[in-house]
């Protein structure tokens, strides 16, 4: 059997000897290599592909296209090897996306959000818990920024010295801390101690009757009802309950510019605290809102650039 975990590294190397950085790449090859491991694949053809596209159905079609785009990558790389697979061909991997614009409540809109939250959380099999449960996870999604499916995959065990969450093996697959704003922090440890007394640490810490995780496309669902009460109108596909962590995101930096906080200091903290691989990925954001234009022209791409270094220094303490 071939050892694909060498041969990940080998491709993995190879291209950042090109000069690629492939970071997130990297990640996501460790997971191809063990999906192979893990079925015993002898030789990978075209149903291998489509096994491992299948297999996480929560994911987003991007985020398939580009793990099944790499996954084409590693494969060319085995032919330059003469390890016999299949290839999938260029005209069927969709090459380029339609870049989606974030839509971004104001904080009047993200009140309103929360508030009619707690009408939709009656509707349908009412129970006291999952009145309790709904807002509560819109209610992180804007004031912490995590991610729907690192929310919805959280464990009794991950609510750490009852004031943080600790989100294990995230997109990027590393660890982090996410510390809870106070008022926040107290309706989490309320919720937990009302319907966690008596369930084991591996249980799911929102979840459903069953006891079974809250699957991501309820969230969704209620979250469009959610926008309709709040007079929020909604077109094509925007806005999304997603969108709450970019509106968290960008709330924060113009928060910061307003009190001429130290940038340089702040943004590689928010970038840990989102779970984002570079300081890169946090750029766009300053392009989202027209109150930020005067101030951005204050911050050159220079400065930016030192941000990187500091990094480690300013978390240290953490």
């Amino acid at each position: 059997m071939n050892n694909w975990e060498k041969l990940g590294n080998n491709f993995i190397k190879q291209k950042q000897h090109l000069g690629y950085k492939y970071n997130t790449d990297t990640i996501v090859m460790k997971e191809i290599t063990q999906f192979l491991k893990e079925e015993q694949i002898l030789e990978i053809t075209k149903d291998t592909i489509e096994k491992y596209a299948k297999r996480n159905p929560n994911r987003k079609s991007n985020t398939i296209a580009r793990n099944i785009g790499l996954f084409r990558e590693f494969c060319k790389y085995l032919k330059m090897q003469d390890i016999s697979c299949y290839q999938i061909p260029l005209k069927l991997y969709p090459q380029h996306h339609k870049a989606y614009i974030p839509y971004i409540f104001s904080k009047e809109e993200v009140k309103s959000i929360i508030k009619n939250s707690y009408q939709v959380a009656k509707e349908g099999y009412y129970s006291f818990k999952r009145e309790q449960t709904l807002p509560l996870i819109y209610k992180l999604l804007y004031q912490t920024g995590m991610r729907i499916g690192e929310i919805i995959n959280l464990k009794v065990k991950d609510y750490k010295e009852q004031e943080y969450f600790l989100v294990e093996q995230s997109k990027n697959g590393e660890d982090r801390r996410i510390y809870l704003p106070e008022k926040l922090n107290q309706e989490i440890l309320k919720f937990h101690l009302k319907f966690h007394y008596n369930v084991v640490k591996e249980e799911y810490f929102f979840q459903l009757r069953s006891g079974k995780r809250i699957r991501i496309n309820t969230i969704e669902r209620n979250f469009y009802k959610i926008l309709k009460l709040s007079s929020i109108p909604r077109k094509e596909n925007s806005p999304r309950v997603h969108d709450l962590r970019h509106t968290y995101i960008v709330h924060c930096i113009e928060k910061w510019l307003e009190e001429k906080k130290n940038i340089n200091v702040m943004l590689p903290i928010l970038q840990t605290h989102v779970g984002h691989t570079s300081l890169k990925s946090l750029e766009h954001y300053f392009q989202i809102t027209q109150n930020m234009i005067n101030e951005i022209g204050k911050i050159s791409e220079s400065k930016l650039g030192k941000l990187i270094p500091e990094l480690k220094d300013v978390l240290e303490d953490e």
